[in-house]
């Protein structure tokens, strides 16, 4: 390669770098004033708005956006655009009832399908969980919280099945996230009954593995359902 092939190249990465470095720049930039009640829950994000805010342009706030959505922080509601993700305490319920069927069904399916390999990440995920909880980086606990799930999800070997996980459960993780206020012991104990359901991959039958899933989500309705939306 020539010289000037050689600093087009090099353009080339550090506009690439560059690019994805800003894109990451508005995705904090969003997350933090979400969680940090700047932007409140069901509230329309305007893109020209933010733009103008952030210095940025509209298709790198739009990437944001997206990638928000998929974290489960914000979602597309027809005739509204974008907004901040809202649930009711009967949309957390008819969730949860959904939830526990699914999640149920993934577990199973996965148990057959797991290696060690996959064990490994999943212990490396919980791990991440104890730290993050013992910080009360609550963020960061819940992307290794949902990274342990969709990890679970994906053994399945259904990827309908991991589509129906993602649009129900992914908003309702971001949700808690945000307006969440429980004490460092509690995501601890969580991390601990992660990390149950590990071992219990690779020891219990069907039927046990599935009962302690459901033991597991319904346990963490019940801490957190009551506390964060109250029955009026």
């Amino acid at each position: 390669m020539d010289g000037k092939g050689l600093t087009r190249g090099l353009t080339r990465g550090l506009t690439l770098i560059h690019a994805v470095s800003k894109r990451d720049q508005v995705v904090a930039s969003l997350k933090e004033a979400i969680l940090s009640g700047e932007i409140a829950p069901g509230e329309a994000i305007v893109e020209s708005r933010i733009a103008k805010q952030l210095g940025a342009g509209i298709p790198l706030v739009r990437e944001a956006l997206i990638e928000l959505e998929q974290q489960g922080y914000v979602q597309k509601v027809a005739y509204k655009g974008t907004t901040v993700t809202k649930l009711e305490r009967e949309d957390v319920e008819q969730i949860f009832r959904l939830r526990v069927e699914l999640e149920t069904l993934a577990i199973d399916w996965a148990r057959e399908r797991v290696a060690e390999e996959d064990l490994r990440v999943l212990r490396e995920l919980t791990a991440g969980m104890r730290q993050a909880a013992e910080a009360l980086d609550l963020a960061r606990f819940y992307e290794n919280d949902l990274a342990f799930h969709r990890r679970i999800w994906e053994l399945s070997g259904n990827g309908y099945l991991v589509d129906c996980l993602e649009r129900v459960v992914v908003p309702l993780f971001a949700f808690f996230v945000m307006k969440n206020t429980r004490q460092a012991a509690s995501y601890i104990e969580s991390a601990k009954s992660h990390e149950k359901i590990i071992d219990g991959m690779a020891t219990l039958s069907g039927a046990r593995l599935r009962g302690l899933m459901k033991g597991t989500l319904a346990d963490w309705r019940a801490e957190t359902l009551d506390e964060l939306l109250p029955a009026e």
